[in-house]
C-alpha cells in the first residue's frame, strides 16, 4: 500500500470513526430523562406552580396533555408505562428572539417536556436536552438557546425535588 493511498485511508476511517462517535453521543445524551423524588401528581403539580413562577417570562402556554389517556383509549398504550403527561413550556420573548433568527425553529416550540411512571412506580422527567442543541447552533441562536438551558435546570432542581 502505498503512503499517500495509506493516509487518504485513515482520513477516511477516521472521519468515519470520529462521526459514529458523534452521531452515538447525540442519541444517547439528545433526550435528557431524569429521575423524579415526587410521585407522579406530585412532579406535575410542580411543573404547573414551578414554570410560571418563573420572573423571566416563562409560562406553560398549552393545558397539558394526558398523553397516556390518548393512547389508552385507542388501545396501543404501551405496557411499561402507567402514565404519561405532556407540558408545553415556552418563554415568548426567548421564542420571538429565535423566529427572528429562524423561523424554521418553530418547529420545536414550544418546547415539550413529558413526565410519566413506569410500572415500577418511578417517576422521570424527560425533555429535549437543549444545551446539547445549542452547541450545534450558530452563535445567536446558541446564545438563546443558552439561556432556555439555564432556565430549564433552575426548574428541574426544583420540580423533580
Amino acid at each position: 500500500m502505498s503512503p499517500p493511498f495509506a493516509l487518504v485511508l485513515g482520513l477516511v476511517l477516521g472521519l468515519a470513526l470520529a462521526a459514529g462517535v458523534g452521531v452515538g453521543v447525540l442519541r444517547s445524551r439528545m433526550i435528557a430523562p431524569r429521575r423524579s423524588h415526587r410521585s407522579f401528581d406530585e412532579t406535575c403539580a410542580a411543573v404547573e406552580r414551578v414554570v410560571p413562577a418563573d420572573p423571566e417570562g416563562w409560562s406553560l402556554p398549552l393545558p397539558a396533555w394526558d398523553a397516556y389517556a390518548v393512547l389508552e383509549k385507542k388501545g396501543v398504550a404501551p405496557e411499561n408505562l402507567r402514565r404519561l403527561r405532556f407540558f408545553f413550556v415556552c418563554n415568548p420573548a426567548y421564542a420571538a428572539g429565535m423566529l427572528r433568527l429562524d423561523p424554521s425553529f418553530a418547529g420545536m416550540m414550544p418546547c415539550t417536556w413529558a413526565v410519566y411512571e413506569l410500572q415500577d412506580g418511578g417517576v422521570w422527567l424527560a425533555k429535549m436536552n437543549v444545551g446539547l442543541l445549542a452547541r450545534l447552533q450558530p452563535p445567536a441562536i446558541a446564545a438563546i438557546m443558552g439561556r432556555v438551558a439555564a432556565a430549564d435546570e433552575r426548574f428541574l432542581a426544583e420540580v423533580l425535588g
